[in-house]
């Protein structure tokens, strides 16, 4: 299993201070306030599951503080960046962690990371394994291959996948045994892939280009049939759908001026979200509020 993860705490350091902490039997390290849920009485916090979205990069309080606040609960954001749903079926401490809670919030994550029979899931956070080279390389990359030595097959390889997804989701609904919400958290409703159209771009296009078109906005590969299928398994289903306050400055938190896209430069592609200065890419402090908003209403009773 690729035990990688995103270090927001690093990257993000000049703009926010995410106080990471871990828990015992899951080494990857979440985003605080720390809470220790096998001390805590049960049924005295609620959990979130995600990726960056859940996780609040860039923004101080995101929307599981915000819930938090209103309903007088403590909050356990277990989210991790490029996760899927599969990340957490690995770690049963979490799972156990999760169980002692009031609720669990289960963000929309993406498919792009799961199996099919070209690859195999290789830890749910952003990597897959080849079956046919053996190496185990990033999202971006294994697509880029099926596009430019096999893109008839990319159809099918999607469909997979996305079979491969909500077998994930079913096998974390089983696993938790508080009610669950799930949380649709998007700058964009769920989009069928059109395949036609970008398999006329094959080969006249940069396989990067066309590879972000076919995984479409976040959740990377998940459409409107998965989100209803998925939905369905859960207590409670919450759709936010919110662009406000997108590409917002970013802000350095020590100058209290906007941060020096020249400072991120050349130091992988994680940086990238920092290339413009802006916050183009996650939701914006407006966006976690209406999360929060959409969910409260659904959360208050459980």
């Amino acid at each position: 299993m690729h035990q990688w993860f995103p270090d927001y705490p690093t990257r993000d350091a000049d703009i926010v201070d995410y106080r990471p902490f871990t828990l015992d039997g899951c080494p990857v390290p979440f985003r605080g306030p720390a809470i220790d849920p096998q001390a805590a009485p049960e049924r005295s916090f609620f959990t979130c599951l995600g990726a960056a979205q859940t996780y609040g990069c860039f923004v101080d309080r995101p929307y599981p503080d915000l819930l938090s606040d209103r309903l007088g609960l403590s909050a356990l954001n277990l989210a991790v960046g490029g996760a899927g749903p599969g990340f957490y079926l690995q770690y049963p401490a979490l799972i156990a962690a999760m169980n002692r809670g009031r609720f669990v919030v289960v963000q929309a994550m993406a498919a792009r990371h799961e199996a099919n029979s070209r690859f195999a899931a290789d830890g749910y956070v952003e990597y897959l394994r080849d079956r046919v080279s053996g190496d185990s390389i990033d999202t971006v990359s294994a697509w880029s291959r099926v596009l430019e030595e096999t893109p008839d097959d990319a159809p099918r390889l999607v469909a997979e996948s996305q079979a491969s997804w909500l077998e994930s989701m079913r096998r974390l609904r089983a696993a938790i045994t508080v009610p669950v919400v799930f949380l649709w958290f998007s700058q964009q409703k769920p989009a069928a892939l059109a395949w036609p159209e970008l398999r006329a771009e094959v080969g006249r296009r940069p396989t990067v280009e066309l590879v972000h078109r076919m995984f479409g906005a976040f959740p990377q590969l998940v459409d409107a049939a998965m989100a209803k299928e998925a939905a369905a398994m859960c207590t409670a289903a919450i759709n936010c759908v919110s662009e406000r306050g997108a590409g917002a400055p970013l802000i350095n938190r020590w100058t209290g001026k906007p941060i020096d896209p020249a400072n991120y430069e050349n130091r992988g592609v994680e940086y990238v979200a920092l290339a413009t200065g802006r916050n183009d890419y996650y939701p914006s402090p407006e966006m976690h509020e209406d999360a929060a908003t959409a969910l409260l209403g659904a959360v208050r009773g459980l």
